[in-house]
């Protein structure tokens, strides 16, 4: 009996070893397949991570410049160490579309333990795929933005009916200048409450040329009472201010002005990073006689104002700070132009509409076609201003008052409060709004308008139309986006 529990229990601890055995060679194969497996998902992780850094760093350069759209995605995904020199790597952008970058990256990753089965090396592919939404171009499509001669001369005709605008530092918002002027009321002076949207940045203006362009203005300093007439030069472009709304008359009164040009890079709403090329300070200057001719005039001369290159150049111009100076107010107009090519309004523009018939059309934005399924948004500050009854109406590239989808009209008194909603004008409906005598004074409107997926346009300016009974001369500020993170990831 003892003799055959002595060979049982032999028998069992053969058998318990040989499970032992084939257990821990298991359970050692699941563990090399799971080092395997971590390994791999890990560099997944790190290869997606490059493809999205490489797709969005690309993505910016659309769609002016494809070229360097791909070498920047290279570059970036090398910096993440994907060489796609070496022989195991491969990046390849791909442009999809007009704003839409495609970056796949592939490596070849050494395994641990699959190669005892075959496998020594395994294949990780990713793809990204970035969209940049640019800014829009605002204000013109052609070379110059405003006026060349006063619409109201006799032998001036031809003219969009508007100068471009900037006021002094102390001017009130209520005249007409969203951005530039730091006074939220009518006090005028350096003890105002301040406007919440104030910046000392002022307006900027984009050059798109791709061969040599040289910057010039008509009328850019401020050209103040002194000459002899009491209101300024609105003989001219219509400057005014340092009689209404500072503490003296004195030959300098009014804003200095200092204009920037900025070479290209791939963000030009922000010039802090981009080099500065040329820059000229304008004091304020005796106003100009009725009878001498417009002319068009580099700043101050320099030979930098004339630049040749692509991209899109950027032109600032701003007022100089004046501290706490009071007789710094004012309301300057003029007008900036590029020889060639196109120069048009970044971000945003105020201008001073100087038109005397009942119906006049201003370009607002270029929106081309793959902003198509997107919503454009159009915000107006102190617009209309007439003594009679009127109808802003957002016209599409058809020439026709946009209807191909919603439009929703909103209201507010100052930047610090939410947008009421007055109206949703359903899709087949004029997107326009009826405008009473002083009833946008100081205020904002804006329009949504959803863009149908089937929208495409050949030329694809749109135009703000006045529609009025009589003249309007009228400062205001105009900005137009598209809704949506200008630069992400949608694959």
């Amino acid at each position: 009996m003892i003799r055959e529990l002595k060979t049982k229990w032999s028998e069992d601890r053969g058998a318990a070893l040989a499970i032992v055995a084939t257990t821990l060679f298991l359970l050692m194969g699941v563990a090399a397949i799971s080092a395997d497996l971590a390994w791999y998902y890990l560099n997944a992780s790190r290869v997606q991570r490059a493809a999205d850094a490489a797709a969005l760093a690309g993505v910016v350069h659309l769609p002016t410049a494809p070229g360097t759209a791909s070498s920047t995605a290279v570059d970036i995904a090398n910096r993440n160490g994907y060489d796609s020199t070496l022989a195991d790597v491969a990046v390849t952008p791909t442009q999809l579309g007009a704003n839409q970058l495609q970056v796949r990256i592939s490596d070849d990753v050494d395994t641990f333990f699959a190669g005892v089965l075959g496998w020594p090396t395994m294949t990780i592919a990713r793809t990204a795929v970035a969209e940049y939404i640019p800014p829009l171009k605002l204000g013109s499509p052609d070379n110059d933005f405003g006026n060349a001669c006063d619409p109201g001369q006799p032998g001036c005709s031809g003219q969009p009916n508007f100068w471009a605008n900037i006021h002094g530092k102390w001017t009130s918002t209520i005249m007409g200048d969203a951005y530039s002027s730091w006074c939220a009321n009518q006090s005028d002076n350096p003890g105002c409450a301040q406007n919440p949207a104030a910046r000392d940045t002022g307006y900027l203006y984009g050059i798109e040329s791709g061969a040599g362009f040289t910057v010039q203005f008509v009328d850019l300093a401020f050209h103040n009472t002194s000459g002899g007439n009491p209101t300024g030069d609105p003989i001219r472009t219509g400057d005014r201010g340092c009689e209404d709304w500072g503490p003296s008359n004195a030959p300098d009164c009014g804003p200095t002005m200092v204009v920037t040009l900025y070479a290209p890079d791939p963000t030009p709403l922000d010039v802090s990073d981009n080099t500065a090329l040329c820059t000229a300070t304008i004091p304020p200057a005796p106003q100009v006689p009725e009878a001498d001719p417009y002319a068009w005039l580099t700043p101050d001369g320099q030979a930098c104002w004339t630049q040749s290159g692509t991209g899109i150049y950027v032109l600032q111009v701003r007022h100089l700070d004046p501290g706490a100076t009071t007789d710094r107010a004012g309301l300057n107009r003029y007008s900036v132009r590029s020889t060639t090519g196109n120069l048009f309004a970044l971000g945003d523009f105020s201008i001073y509409n100087n038109f005397g018939g009942s119906t006049t059309s201003f370009y607002l934005a270029e929106v081309p076609s793959y902003y198509n399924g997107k919503t454009f948004v159009v915000e107006l500050y102190d617009p209309g201003e007439s003594a009679n009854n009127g109808t802003l109406q957002v016209i599409d590239p058809t020439g026709s008052t946009f209807d191909a989808g919603e439009c929703r009209i909103y209201s507010r008194n100052n930047p610090t409060v939410p947008w009421n909603l007055q109206q949703t004008i359903p899709a087949g409906s004029p997107c326009q709004e009826l405008v009473t005598p002083g009833e946008y004074n100081g205020r904002w409107l804006k329009f949504e308008m959803d863009l149908p997926a089937t929208y495409s346009c050949g030329t694809c300016w749109w135009q703000m139309n006045y529609v009025y009974t009589s003249g309007v001369n009228d400062t205001t500020t105009w900005r137009a986006y598209m809704i949506g993170n200008p630069i992400h990831i949608i694959d």
